[in-house]
């Protein structure tokens, strides 16, 4: 399933978190916001939702407790989760083909336009 940007953001920061570990991490909301840029519109009542959401997807699973009063996610990641960096490669190089190709194609309709105008223009003149 694609994820939409601000997931995107909520899960580099997990999995910030949870790599530089075993995959397993314990982090509060305030570290998870603290990792996801300012310029994301980002609450802390949108972050709930969109653990849940991730841990539907089948990026880690996680478990809500309390320490000294305060919310702290225990996430690990599953399979998914732990492909995340590679799975972000290649949809960065998918992208690139992409406008490669479409490139080359714009490059090839040109020059065939070219060709097709000389090969006319000399069969009137």
């Amino acid at each position: 399933m694609v994820i939409n940007r601000r997931e995107k953001h909520l899960m580099n920061a997990i999995y910030h978190f949870a790599s530089q570990q075993t995959g397993q991490c314990l982090i509060t909301p305030l570290e998870i916001l603290s990792k996801i840029p300012y310029k994301v519109k980002f609450a802390e009542s949108d972050l709930a939702p969109m653990i849940e959401a991730l841990a539907i997807d089948g990026y880690f699973e996680y478990e809500l407790a309390t320490k000294k009063g305060e919310p702290v996610y225990f996430i690990s990641l599953k399979e998914k989760g732990s492909g995340y960096e590679r799975e972000k490669k290649q949809s960065k190089i998918k992208l690139i083909r992409r406008i490669i190709t479409t490139i080359a194609f714009a490059l090839l309709s040109w020059a065939v336009k070219v060709i097709v105008d000389a090969i006319l223009a000399n069969a009137k003149g």
